[in-house]
């Protein structure tokens, strides 16, 4: 029984050895592990300080783009405002111009109408005597000269 308690023990401190190996590998392997880890925190670390910056620029950026957004939109009612009435005052122009080219033209009109009535119809009446005068001396010509030219009846034909 000796040797199989020799043997037993042999056995066990194989068994500890082997879990001692074990145990030596899963600590170097955790070392390993928390190395590596230790270095990907230190390069998260180094990479936040960017994306911090860029998070903080694109924030200013967010707001100063919501500013010039509100600041377009008032300004383009101030500009929607200002071409209303601009239409609206060019609306009241154009019409007041309608207005007044209307009484323009009728007053050309009664002008003309006045003048026609004050100088034409009067220059008419003169031209009417004039030729009324015309056709009696014209008239009171012939008749003398047809008692002096008696002779030739187909004279007066002519004149």
């Amino acid at each position: 029984m000796d040797r199989l308690l020799t043997f037993f023990v042999a056995l066990t401190a194989l068994a500890v050895v082997a879990q001692a190996g074990v145990l030596i590998a899963i600590y170097l392997m955790s070392k390993r592990l928390s190395n590596q880890m230790d270095r990907f925190m230190a390069e998260t670390r180094e990479m936040m300080v960017p994306v911090k910056a860029i998070t903080e620029n694109l924030m200013v950026a967010s707001t100063n783009i919501m500013e010039i957004g509100v600041s377009a939109r008032e300004q383009f009612r101030r500009v929607e405002t200002m071409v209303t009435a601009t239409g609206d005052v060019l609306h009241g122009q154009l019409d007041r111009l309608e207005t007044a080219t209307k009484d323009v033209v009728d007053r050309i009109n009664s002008t003309a109408d006045m003048v026609q009535d004050t100088v034409a119809r009067p220059v008419r009446e003169v031209a009417a005597v004039a030729k009324g005068l015309g056709r009696g001396f014209d008239f009171l010509f012939r008749r003398n000269k047809k008692n002096s030219n008696s002779s030739n009846p187909d004279d007066e034909l002519f004149f």
